[in-house]
């Protein structure tokens, strides 16, 4: 009696129900519990690829849908819909890619909700050599399609991939793209140090600061703020001027500067010709070509100090798109120039 009351099969009475009904009732209770568990196991025992085809083709893809139509229904969300073939087709090739990219590095990833956008980022810097910055773009603009076709799809998903950045891609990559390495800044900073040319102590400013070459020979003496630890740059390119952070390492170096200089005094007196040609001078004394072949100096170091920066940032506890933010800022670039990112920022982790 206590096991029938357990399933529900003895009315309020007491009365008990016909063993033929209670044996269909029991079978029935037993299907549906069968069915649950099929679909649970189903679910878990799923691909990665099988779990984005459901995304994309079974839950977010319909034929003959009116696109116009539903664009026009502001109540409801349908951003997560496909409406063509070609766009279903772009999204599963992509997502295939994706998959053999992630079995291969993140073998432990096994449910499309375990994907962050760290992963996503990695995967755009693994095609980046090959694959050329219009190709990029589309593909972030695809990866982000997907997570809303994902959040659609499962309910426990919260995916969001509009943070990740476009890396610098090697293809077509002209030569002025390329950074100085650190090596080589090491070299010509020690070479300025111990230099008397003018040029000397501009360069001195590019490597600390990531400043333009336009930027250092227009510096003043009482652009050099330490009370605040702020070096202002003063109308620079686009007529935009900015502040840049001092580090308190290089107090002692700028204290020197504002006791040599008068408060009007440009520090490096010359025009940019001038210490981009001295920078060649000093790599061709230690045999070093690859600026002057490259048709780049001063450019070459501002990359260099934007990579450092964006790592520190990173570092400390940044988001990516946080860290781009700041240091295309630092650079004298809008906030949300995401081209600018992938132009200084080779390597985005």
């Amino acid at each position: 009696m206590c096991q029938l009351r357990c399933h529900g099969l003895e009315g309020s009475s007491g009365y008990r129900l016909p063993h033929a009904l209670t044996g269909i009732r029991l079978r029935q209770t037993h299907i549906v519990t069968l069915k649950k568990e099929l679909s649970m196991a189903r679910n878990r025992t799923r691909s990665l690829k099988q779990q984005f085809k459901f995304s994309i083709v079974d839950s977010s893809f319909k034929e003959h849908l009116d696109k116009h139509s539903l664009k026009k229904d502001a109540e409801n969300d349908n951003s997560w819909r496909i409406y063509s073939y070609s766009e279903k087709n772009n999204l599963m090739d992509l997502s295939a890619s994706f998959c053999k990219f992630l079995n291969k590095n993140h073998a432990e990833i096994k449910q499309i909700k375990d994907i962050n956008e760290l992963h996503v980022q990695e995967f755009l810097n693994f095609k980046a050599s090959a694959c050329t910055t219009e190709t990029l773009y589309n593909y972030r603009t695809r990866f982000i399609k997907i997570s809303k076709c994902v959040n659609h799809a499962f309910q426990s998903c919260a995916l969001d991939f509009s943070n990740t950045v476009i890396p610098m891609s090697g293809v077509g990559k002209s030569k002025r793209k390329i950074a100085m390495t650190e090596e080589h800044a090491e070299l010509l900073l020690n070479y300025c140090k111990h230099s008397d040319a003018k040029a000397a102590i501009g360069v001195r400013f590019a490597l600390a600061f990531g400043l333009r070459v336009s930027e250092v020979t227009k510096i003043m003496s009482k652009d050099i703020d330490l009370d605040n630890l702020k070096l202002h740059i003063h109308k620079s390119k686009g007529g935009r001027s900015r502040n840049i952070p001092i580090p308190k390492e290089l107090v002692p170096f700028l204290s020197n500067v504002k006791n040599e200089f008068g408060e009007n005094q440009r520090i490096c007196p010359l025009r940019n010709d001038s210490v981009n040609r001295f920078v060649y001078r000093v790599f061709e004394f230690h045999r070093i070509n690859d600026y002057k072949d490259a048709r780049t100096s001063v450019h070459a170091a501002r990359k260099l100090w934007a990579q450092k920066l964006y790592d520190k940032l990173r570092n400390e506890g940044k988001t990516i798109k946080e860290a781009c933010e700041e240091v295309s800022v630092q650079l004298g670039h809008g906030k949300d120039r995401k081209d600018v990112f992938n132009r200084y920022i080779s390597n985005i982790w």
